[in-house]
């Protein structure tokens, strides 16, 4: 009687080297074998890093000081959830796609950007105090959004 045989492996990547990978920009989505993340990956980073080397005023400058620590987290978490995926075998789920399923997320962010740059560059920002209000606001509009989509059911 010996031992029983061990199951075999579903292959794929080992979920903590791809969790360390993932700080480095792109380079966790490499591992996993997503080379479109991965690129889309670094584009935003560098996008993140430009917008900490310009003069966008003080507000703008802590958002992307928030996204340069925060970037990095989600990317090592995405690598690590897909590289945990793949090894189980389950299906890659992303978080973000029942949300965002029917929104066009990616186009709103970018023109959103775009508005506040150029708003920027008229000098809206330091005429009206946009920037000691306009953040709220924001984040009460989609705290509104969230809500409604909670109760009517649309998750």
């Amino acid at each position: 009687m010996g031992m029983p045989p061990a199951a075999p492996s579903k292959g794929g990547a080992n979920p903590g080297v791809a969790f360390l990978l993932g700080f480095l920009p792109g380079l966790g989505a490499i591992y996993n074998g997503e080379y479109n993340k991965a690129l889309l990956h670094i584009v935003i980073f560098a996008g993140i890093i430009l917008g900490l080397s310009s003069d966008l005023g003080d507000g703008m400058m802590a958002i992307f000081v928030l996204a340069v620590i925060l970037f990095p987290i989600y990317m090592a978490i995405d690598a690590l959830r897909v590289a945990k995926s793949r090894s189980t075998g389950a299906p890659v789920q992303d978080p973000f796609e029942g949300w965002s399923k029917n929104r066009p997320i990616g186009p709103m962010i970018l023109i959103g950007i775009g508005i506040l740059v150029l708003l920027h560059n008229f000098g809206f920002f330091d005429y009206f105090r946009v920037r000691q209000f306009f953040w709220p606001l924001v984040l009460i509009a989609a705290g509104v959004l969230m809500l409604r989509n909670r109760i009517t059911g649309k998750s």
